[in-house]
């Protein structure tokens, strides 16, 4: 399999690049970080009930809905994706297996990087002493692959975040300001130093070959690039975004276990 470290990717290619890499058959690692900052809506999500679409709006922000689990993120330069392209065959049957067996090789590249982390049941990477939560990851199956996605936060900004969700009032909004500064780690905070892109990449990539064979690469298929584009107007549109999925949002989920209620 191939390894296509990337760098920074427009136009919410950190998103819609994975989607297009499995619906055609193209497996593999993918690490790259976004120029773009947006709101990235799990499969499940109700967008027009979790989100103040009005000030993404506002802001300059988009919106994009994928197709594997997770919760609504902000996305950001200054995170480094993996996006994990796999054959079912290599990727246990049940979801939690899946989770704790992938995430091996981020936890062994955090803590090369210097922090100790742990994994949080059934989707979150967490820092073993303070808990407060490094990584949130997604998987599903998209065409005949698998997909597990996640990202280490070199830099956050919980500020941001809590502007974009769609809270009644200004007492629960500063709730989730709040519960986002204490239950939500990146590099930098935790360690007191600055990383980039290609420092945390390199150290992702070699641990991901301890598990996978990987042969590097810097560029993404043409085909995948392409398809990528018609991705993304179908994932941004109106109909995608406001899709009703019959969730209903009674809290606000900061990481595994640390929920703030909504009204």
């Amino acid at each position: 399999m191939k390894a296509y470290v990337l760098g920074k990717l427009p136009r919410m290619l950190s998103t819609t690049l994975f989607h297009a890499m499995a619906e055609l058959g193209y497996e593999g690692l993918i690490l790259c970080e976004p120029e773009d900052t947006y709101v990235s809506l799990g499969y499940f999500d109700r967008a027009q009930e979790l989100i103040d679409l009005k000030r993404c709006k506002e802001l300059g922000l988009g919106v994009i809905r994928r197709q594997v689990g997770g919760g609504a993120v902000l996305l950001a330069p200054g995170q480094v994706f993996y996006q994990l392209v796999l054959p079912k065959s290599l990727v246990p049957f049940k979801v939690e297996d899946a989770y704790r067996r992938l995430s091996q090789p981020v936890i062994k590249a955090y803590a090369r990087l210097g922090l100790d982390v742990e994994y949080k049941p059934i989707n979150d990477l967490v820092v073993r002493e303070s808990q407060r939560k490094v990584s949130g990851q997604g998987a599903g199956d998209i065409g005949r692959l698998f997909v597990f996605v996640g990202n280490i936060l070199l830099r956050f900004d919980p500020e941001l975040m809590a502007e974009l969700f769609n809270v009644p009032e200004p007492r629960t909004r500063e709730r989730v300001r709040q519960s986002l500064w204490e239950n939500i780690g990146w590099l930098e905070r935790e360690l007191g130093r600055s990383f980039d892109f290609q420092e945390v990449a390199s150290v992702l990539l070699e641990e991901f070959s301890k598990d996978f064979e990987l042969e590097p690469c810097t560029e993404a298929p043409w085909q995948a690039l392409e398809l990528a584009e018609r991705l993304r107007k179908h994932m941004t549109s109106e109909e995608t975004i406001l899709e009703d999925t019959g969730r209903k949002h009674t809290a606000i989920k900061i990481r595994e276990g640390v929920y703030v209620p909504m009204s």
